[in-house]
């Protein structure tokens, strides 16, 4: 009982200390220069609002459910997503993909809030027929990205027609005078094993596949992002989406170095992986003029606030709830920020 306590008055501390410093961060979203711009994805970790919704397995994360889902709980974690947001950037991200939201209200509620009103999002989200209600999304800052076209591809799995998993969100953005194509992904988790599971993740990799193909073909540039509840020396990653971590042969894995070196934004029995991960063409990649990224312009935002210590030293994402235990914190998965720049 002690331990929450303190947990709450540190939050409540922190929350505080950050609301004073958003006037600062707010105002110069308006100033980000058009030769830069930043990308980012995060799990945001179970975003739901506290009501009920009869076509969703939902129960748990309502004020009466066993996770006691409670509006304070709901809003502290809003607070604590703004302020992740608010350290992938000097005025927040120009473009974030999310995973792990319950619907567009939980969206509209968290960029209504007085440090990202500024901002200007603007929301792309549809619901996926996933069973917990859980979806993807994309926010991005209307006064600098345009949407051009967004659609949602829908991950059926063949060999399981009873699984019901999210969509793959994909938007054709325009900044400045040039087009980037985005996917936004959350594929099968790993549930019940990993290679039991892999099928599914295979599945979704093939739908991805097939619709980055023809752009790749065309000399498009496109960023890929999600959790992809797979590392980027699988099967699905390597064989099938063909993404690696060298350069000249396709698809670019950013975070393919860094997983290689155990860097990653989720930690699991002892290691850190990269289940989120920025993949990009080589039109992205090698781009002799117009928008364009290296491998040094990505990043894990490993932020001392958005981690845990043990008692035996050791740092892991700090998360809103271990097993039904509260603990307050942001995510059980840390975000990845990309730069891309114009050549």
């Amino acid at each position: 009982m002690k331990r929450k306590l303190k947990l709450a008055l540190v939050a409540v501390g922190a929350v505080i200390m950050w609301s004073a410093s958003c006037k600062d961060t707010t105002q110069s979203a308006a100033k980000s220069t058009p030769d830069t711009f930043t990308v980012a994805f995060y799990n945001v970790e179970n975003i739901f609002d506290t009501e009920n919704d009869p076509n969703t397995n939902d129960d748990d994360f309502t004020p009466t459910g066993k996770l006691e889902w409670t509006e304070d709980r709901y809003r502290a974690k809003l607070s604590h997503i703004a302020e992740v947001m608010a350290k992938m950037n000097d005025g927040f991200p120009d473009i974030i993909g999310m995973c792990e939201v319950e619907n567009r209200k939980v969206l509209e509620d968290l960029i209504a809030l007085p440090a990202l009103k500024a901002a200007g999002y603007k929301i792309i989200h549809k619901d996926s027929p996933d069973e917990r209600g859980i979806d993807v999304a994309l926010l991005y800052k209307s006064a600098i990205v345009k949407m051009e076209s967004s659609d949602f591809l829908r991950v059926d799995i063949v060999e399981d027609p009873n699984e019901r998993t999210r969509d793959i969100l994909k938007a054709q953005m325009k900044i400045g005078n040039e087009s980037i194509f985005f996917f936004v992904n959350h594929w099968p988790s790993r549930s019940g094993g990993q290679m039991e599971s892999e099928f599914k993740r295979l599945a979704a990799a093939s739908i991805l596949r097939k619709a980055v193909d023809p752009l790749e073909k065309a000399g498009e540039k496109v960023v890929i992002m999600g959790d992809f509840n797979d590392h980027p020396n699988d099967k699905s990653i390597v064989d099938v989406l063909k993404a690696s971590g060298e350069k000249g042969k396709g698809l670019y894995n950013m975070a393919a170095e860094s997983h290689a070196k155990g860097i990653g934004s989720y930690w699991y029995k002892g290691e850190w992986g990269a289940l989120d991960q920025f993949i990009v063409t080589s039109s992205l990649l090698d781009a002799e003029r117009g928008w364009v990224s290296s491998p040094s312009d990505f990043r894990f935002l490993k932020d001392p606030a958005f981690l845990f210590t043990d008692n035996k030293g050791v740092e892991r994402p700090n998360r809103t709830y271990v097993g039904d235990d509260y603990k307050g914190g942001y995510s059980d998965h840390l975000p990845i920020v990309l730069t891309i720049r114009k050549k």
